[in-house]
């Protein structure tokens, strides 16, 4: 069994996660012998939701995916994170303060002010992700044929500590309309769709997807 660390990561981190209700449909465990996809909500007074996502397909397939919203009355950016690792030939690792605007003003008080001195992201172009929306400059991402699953919790670590300084700090503001915007987004190019398909089925796949990953998305 892959060990998953992100849980225990936001368990050091923030000691105050209330649990929420899941949906009705959805098991917070459903598994059988070739598959596990394990589903996590939280809640603190400043965070609407603490979305995580494990997926494990024997053989084949780990994922963990993680996703911080701000209270609404709260225009910080989303807090997002994913690992991949597709057999023992790639892995792929991603974390980002997701931008809810894309003025310099809103870069410089959410995002420069705070990872600043993380270097700004190489790659202007994704085959998964549009890059040019809802992603920052300080967006690290990375994919290898080696395991890098060290490194990348040790780099989830520092950006979780920053996101934690940043939304103590933040300003009330009014931010509905552009989290559902991202979740929008992200519900179409998560390529977790493509996944959770292949081993479900396409109906269970659009429900977790829209109903459950990115809820506003509906």
């Amino acid at each position: 069994m892959y060990i998953m660390e992100v849980r225990n990561k936001l368990f050091e981190l923030y000691q105050n996660l209330t649990p929420v209700a899941l949906p009705q449909w959805l098991s917070p465990v459903i598994e059988d012998k070739n598959s596990c996809i394990k589903s996590y909500v939280w809640r603190t007074e400043t965070l609407r939701r603490v979305r995580l996502c494990e997926l494990h397909i024997r053989g084949k397939f780990v994922a963990e995916s993680l996703v911080i919203y701000p209270d609404f009355q709260y225009n910080a950016p989303v807090f997002g994170t994913e690992y991949v690792k597709c057999g023992n030939v790639k892995y792929f690792g991603t974390i980002d303060f997701h931008p809810l605007e894309g003025s310099k003003e809103y870069s410089d008080k959410y995002i420069q002010k705070y990872l600043g001195d993380q270097k700004d992201r190489v790659k202007d172009k994704s085959k998964i992700y549009d890059l040019d929306t809802y992603f920052s400059k300080k967006l690290w991402i990375k994919t290898d044929r080696q395991d890098f699953y060290d490194e990348y919790i040790d780099k989830l670590d520092l950006y979780l500590r920053r996101y934690q300084e940043c939304t103590k700090k933040c300003e009330r503001s009014p931010a509905h309309i552009f989290q559902k915007g991202y979740d929008h987004h992200l519900s179409y190019t998560d390529p977790a769709y493509g996944i959770i398909k292949s081993y479900y089925t396409k109906q269970f796949a659009r429900k977790y997807i829209d109903g459950f990953l990115f809820d506003l998305a509906q």
